[in-house]
């Protein structure tokens, strides 16, 4: 089994795809309350911006941008195992949730940002979970409605970042 490298890279926002291991059930509405309460404690404790989501029955995406020293893999191992444990008392099983790698990406510009944005809030139309992507709530569209009263009923506020229009080094 190769070992898979990843950047140490921090200060980058990443895009983030978190499998459910193919025997696990899939998740409902319990499961993602759960994964954003341990998504908002790891952010709190390691402190990074989460700016964006969705959560899916059998995965999610996510926007995260660590802060040195703490990197992508930290998080993931964190949120991870966090999760996992939680799961296994709700579940009353035990061990594995997660496929034990996650992918990341870094995003290089504002284009590609909102790219994987609109990406992530139409993945429950694209599974026909939904008809529109404001929709579903377990996704961050909704933090993105012009009305503020929208936006205080999401179940996690995330962190609003302004990014370059273009990658430059």
């Amino acid at each position: 089994m190769s070992k898979l490298h990843r950047l140490r890279l921090t200060d980058k926002i990443f895009f983030i795809t978190c499998n459910l291991r193919q025997d696990r059930r899939t998740f409902g509405n319990v499961e993602f309350q759960t994964i954003l309460e341990v998504i908002e404690e790891s952010r709190n404790k390691l402190g990074y911006l989460f700016c964006g989501y969705v959560l899916m029955p059998d995965h999610w995406h996510a926007l995260i941008a660590p802060s040195y020293p703490v990197t992508i893999s930290l998080i993931m191992r964190h949120v991870k195992s966090t999760c996992s444990g939680r799961f296994n008392r709700q579940r009353d099983s035990h061990g594995a949730n997660w496929q034990h790698q996650f992918w990341d990406r870094f995003i290089r510009h504002a284009k590609e940002f909102s790219e994987r944005l609109e990406y992530m809030h139409y993945n429950p139309v694209r599974k026909g979970l939904v008809s529109g992507p404001e929709e579903w709530r377990w996704s961050s569209c909704n933090n993105f409605s012009l009305d503020k009263s929208v936006v205080t009923t999401c179940p996690i506020q995330i962190d609003y970042v302004r990014l370059p229009d273009s990658h430059r080094d």
